[in-house]
């Protein structure tokens, strides 16, 4: 049998290569769609067993914290009436005393399970991970640090996904004025509702690159949207539109719900707190820790969901292996065998390296690419 001309050859080579690059393609798309979902499902459940033990150490650290009524915490543990509220009071005579552990609820590591949260008219329930960045956003809705705690006076603001790993906040804008958001947190369990851009944002409406009956979109420079405005409120940030980071979408709902007084930090109980592995407390520089509590980042709002572009060399070297795996096949089931069955055969044997390549390859490619 005479051998093809080259030119066929050639032809051919590059139709097996389109085909091969569509098939790869696919398979991150498939990955995208579902191989992300999976690992947020697995870390949403680990970081659900984490939270409902925080709130069970919290009750007996604390008192009655984590009831669906919100609490105070005052000297004595837990007002018994809700609608009394005490003045804040030094960490030192919390039940227990100033401990890692009580300074943990309120100065969270990043990493850790911070709140739940509940938005029913889209079907978003999901446990808040303290931090923004990548790694953070992966495993689903992220806390900004140095946001206020929930159900306190200040700006709770919380991060997530529109698309990819479990997408939270996929449908954020269908969120209208009156609807419902339920936070649980160290303090309890708080109502906020949704309010109109207008009430939101009355000094800065006029800059808003759009708005909708229940959210605006802005830049990421935009960071004044996670400022303290004189209320209690819950700030929802995702990317705009969908599949891309070029803005944000944002929402805010105001507390319904009495504000919950948070123990004061006497700047004095803080100095000279252990440093081996406890929790990071805001305000601490070189001269110690002086315990305020500092703004989020003030760079910009891509924290998280512009994407990691130090992923792409491994990217690429993950995708130069699987290629390299799948080609060296290709060769060696030619020059071995004349029969097509035993040369499909070896590319066979190499299915499952070759996958995992690729798989390792897409999470650093999705790493790399902007949240959408």
């Amino acid at each position: 049998m005479s051998e093809a001309p080259r030119g066929a050859r050639v032809l051919g080579a590059i139709g097996h290569g389109l085909i091969t690059t569509g098939v790869v393609v696919l398979l991150f798309v498939v990955f995208q769609l579902w191989g992300t979902n999976l690992q947020e499902a697995r870390a949403q459940d680990d970081l659900r067993d984490e939270f409902d033990e925080s709130l069970a150490d919290a009750r007996t650290r604390l008192g009655a914290i984590g009831d669906p009524e919100p609490r105070v915490v005052d000297a004595g543990g837990v007002d018994d009436d809700p609608d009394a509220l005490p003045a804040p009071v030094s960490t030192s005579t919390l039940p227990g005393g100033l401990t890692e552990e009580v300074l943990r609820y309120f100065f969270p590591d990043e990493g850790d399970a911070v709140a739940r949260i509940e938005i029913p008219s889209i079907g978003v329930d999901k446990i808040v991970i303290s931090g923004v960045q990548v790694d953070d956003l992966r495993k689903g809705p992220g806390q900004y640090p140095g946001t206020a705690t929930v159900g306190t006076e200040g700006n709770t603001s919380i991060a997530g996904h529109r698309t990819t790993y479990g997408a939270p906040f996929n449908r954020i804008d269908e969120l209208a004025p009156g609807d419902e958001i339920h936070v649980t947190g160290v303090l309890g369990r708080f109502t906020y509702r949704v309010m109109e851009p207008t009430i939101a944002y009355p000094e800065q409406i006029a800059t808003v690159d759009a708005q909708g009956d229940g959210h605006i979109i802005v830049p990421p420079t935009a960071t004044w949207v996670l400022d303290d405005f004189a209320d209690g409120r819950v700030t929802l940030t995702a990317c705009h539109p969908k599949l891309s980071s070029r803005q944000r979408i944002i929402v805010a709902a105001e507390l319904v719900d009495t504000p919950a007084d948070a123990p004061a930090f006497d700047p004095a109980t803080l100095v000279g707190l252990d440093d081996g592995g406890g929790p990071t407390i805001p305000g601490e520089d070189d001269s110690g820790r002086d315990g305020s509590v500092p703004g989020p980042s003030r760079n910009d709002l891509d924290e998280g969901l512009d994407g990691d572009r130090g992923a792409i060399p491994g990217a690429v070297a993950w995708m130069a292996a699987a290629t390299a795996l799948w080609v060296l096949a290709g060769v060696l089931g030619r020059r071995l065998f004349d029969v097509p069955l035993r040369r499909v055969a070896v590319r066979a044997v190499v299915l499952v390296p070759v996958g995992l390549c690729l798989w390792f390859s897409f999470e650093l490619i999705d790493r790399a690419l902007p949240a959408g």
